[in-house]
């Protein structure tokens, strides 16, 4: 029995063979079809095709109390890769670039930088956006630069009113410091006047004291003020250039390098020789082949 099977294997094995190579020809018109049509689409191919990359870098919140936000979604690729092929954005960035209103449908992408590691071995979210097409090379980098200022635009949304509200308190603290510099400098004036006049000691005594001790008060609250603007100016710098994101490197424009032509043409080889053995196997069941016995008993009278 086991001969049997093995004697059925061989002879279907032999009769696909037999099939394949009385079809030969139609194995060849397929590999012959597939070499064409590699030529064709490398003559088509990357003719028109740009690239244009921008660097951007997402940016590290921190709370209040200054740690940092534990997995934001500002600062994830993925929200920025879903920002970047949405209509919102693509069609202004369209525009940006001069292109009609969909064109970058399907040519946009936005990548990770998976090999940037920060303080601690903290990763630092670092993208690519991407836009390739048959555009020109200004298009692709306007448009790459176009998204990539939105997305940034978008992940800031927290660091933006963050730094608003570190900057105005700074505002009104050197506001007030100002305010102070200024009384104390009205204050010293009125003493100068009083220094000149011709005033006992004991007027001059009550009318200097006062003037004398609201001249400390302010010189004094101007020094404990003024201690503490250079915190919030570097607050105000640190979230501007750590914790805000930002396009590290504008996009570009360049021709996309061709694809290997020798790679091409063996892919092409390959896929036309198996299609080709496909269409002789199928051939045969719609046009079977006749046995060479047969073709000479036929034609014996």
């Amino acid at each position: 029995m086991v001969e049997s099977h093995g004697t059925e294997s061989e002879i279907d094995l032999r009769s696909y063979l037999d099939r394949i190579l009385a079809r030969w020809w139609v194995v060849a018109i397929f590999i012959a079809l597939a070499i064409i049509g590699s030529f064709t689409i490398q003559r088509t191919q990357n003719k028109n095709l740009t690239r244009g990359v921008a660097t951007v870098y997402l940016g590290q919140p921190v709370t209040p109390n200054g740690s940092l936000v534990p997995n934001p979604l500002s600062s994830n690729p993925l929200y920025a890769n879903a920002l970047a092929r949405q209509a919102a954005y693509q069609e202004p960035a369209s525009k940006a670039a001069g292109l009609a209103a969909d064109a970058l449908t399907g040519h946009v992408s936005v990548e990770l930088i998976t090999t940037a590691v920060g303080v601690k071995g903290t990763a630092v979210p670092l993208a690519q956006v991407i836009v390739q097409g048959p555009f020109t090379a200004a298009q692709s980098a306007a448009a790459a630069n176009a998204l990539a200022e939105a997305i940034v635009a978008k992940s800031n949304v927290y660091t933006d009113a963050k730094q608003a509200a570190v900057v105005a308190a700074r505002d009104r603290l050197s506001a007030r410091i100002d305010a102070l510099a200024a009384a104390g400098a009205e204050t010293q004036a009125r003493l100068d006047v009083l220094e000149q006049a011709a005033l006992s000691p004991a007027e001059r005594s009550s009318l200097t004291t006062p003037l004398l001790a609201m001249l400390q008060y302010d010189s004094n609250t101007e020094a404990l003020l003024s201690e503490q603007l250079p915190g919030l100016e570097a607050q105000v710098d640190y979230i501007a250039t750590v914790e805000s994101g930002s396009v590290i490197t504008p996009a570009r424009g360049s021709k996309v390098a061709a694809t290997s032509k020798q790679f091409s043409l063996f892919i092409a080889v390959v896929l036309g020789f198996l299609v080709g053995i496909l269409a002789a196997i199928l051939s045969t069941v719609f046009w079977p082949v006749r046995n060479p016995l047969e073709t000479e008993t036929t034609a014996t009278p």
